[in-house]
């Protein structure tokens, strides 16, 4: 076939497409060729540059920031969401946010989703989540100690109730501290029926929400007592200790940290929580930097929902 009168073919078959938003299988009948043949002139009319494919992002969203966060951190995905200022207040705010409506998004009616029960984000993001009659889940599992030593005793609670309600599925609370006195208190506390009953079901978590703390404990976490002292911290951060998820600490290539304070701790096991099929990490901040990164090289979450501020903080550090 002559060149010029391919291109020609090519054009036209770009255009019919393209511009007059025509099936395949009508062009093939405009031109007079084979559907296959209309699937090969518009392969070559991107590979001659004929057409071209030009995305232009809305204010607020950042696919380009996310694709290139995801690359570097090894994760399945990124989820960046806009904020209004470089504050905590606004920061947990976005973060909530951009988790419900994932939450809202990517929810299976069979999932049983695991919550890491001492986290301001996810906090958030439960205030966030909207009654809808087509959201469910099977089961809402706490995966952390939820009994605090003060007034906020019942936060952890609360969340996992609220957030059970929203999807409408059956709650399974830890009625235990997330912090034993001792390893012999961890595991007597451990062997009561009622808590061996919620730890079963750690099993069947097939999305785990989990907030990504620091070796200093949010203000959220801190004002539950589910904490070590600064001298266990300070030890801690000796063995090269930068966050934790469920309060089980690692290091800033993820490696889960070897101390004697891991006895101490009620919630899901690293063995345990690395089989969960979808792991959701939730957290942003300057602070947490550090700690995201040695999560996600870690392995220990999937996905990624951050702010805008925290996504290049990240990518500067690396």
């Amino acid at each position: 076939m002559n060149p010029l009168f391919e291109m020609r073919l090519v054009t036209k078959a770009a255009h019919l497409y393209w511009i007059e938003q025509m099936r395949q299988v009508e062009i093939a009948s405009r031109l007079s060729v084979s559907q296959a043949t209309v699937s090969r002139l518009l392969k070559r009319a991107h590979r001659e540059g004929i057409v071209s494919v030009s995305i232009h992002s809305p204010q607020g969203i950042y696919p380009e920031l996310e694709q290139r966060l995801a690359a570097a951190l090894g994760l399945r995905e990124v989820v960046v969401n806009e904020c209004s200022s470089d504050t905590e207040q606004a920061i947990v705010a976005s973060i909530g946010e951009a988790a419900a409506f994932y939450l809202e998004s990517t929810l299976a009616e069979d999932d049983v989703i695991g919550l890491s029960s001492w986290s301001s984000a996810l906090q958030a993001m439960s205030e966030r989540l909207s009654p809808n009659a087509e959201l469910r889940a099977e089961k809402v599992v706490q995966l952390l100690g939820g009994m605090a030593s003060s007034g906020d005793e019942h936060l952890a609670e609360t969340l996992t109730r609220r957030i059970s309600t929203l999807v409408g599925a059956r709650a399974h609370f830890m009625h235990v501290a997330g912090m034993a006195s001792s390893a012999q208190a961890c595991q007597v506390m451990l062997s009561e029926p009622y808590v061996q009953e919620t730890v079963r079901l750690f099993e069947r978590v097939s999305l785990a929400l989990l907030g990504i703390g620091t070796l200093e404990p949010s203000k959220f976490l801190a004002r539950s007592g589910n904490t070590f002292s600064k001298q266990e911290l300070a030890s801690l951060a000796e063995t090269g200790a930068v966050g934790d998820v469920c309060l089980r600490f690692f290091d800033r290539d993820g490696r889960m940290i070897d101390h004697p304070l891991n006895q101490r701790v009620i919630s899901i096991e690293p063995q345990m929580l690395e089989r969960i099929e979808r792991r959701i990490g939730v957290a942003g901040g300057a602070h947490k930097v550090e700690a995201i990164i040695g999560a996600a090289r870690g392995g220990w979450i999937h996905t990624l929902i951050t702010d805008r501020f925290t996504a290049q903080r990240i990518l500067e550090w690396l």
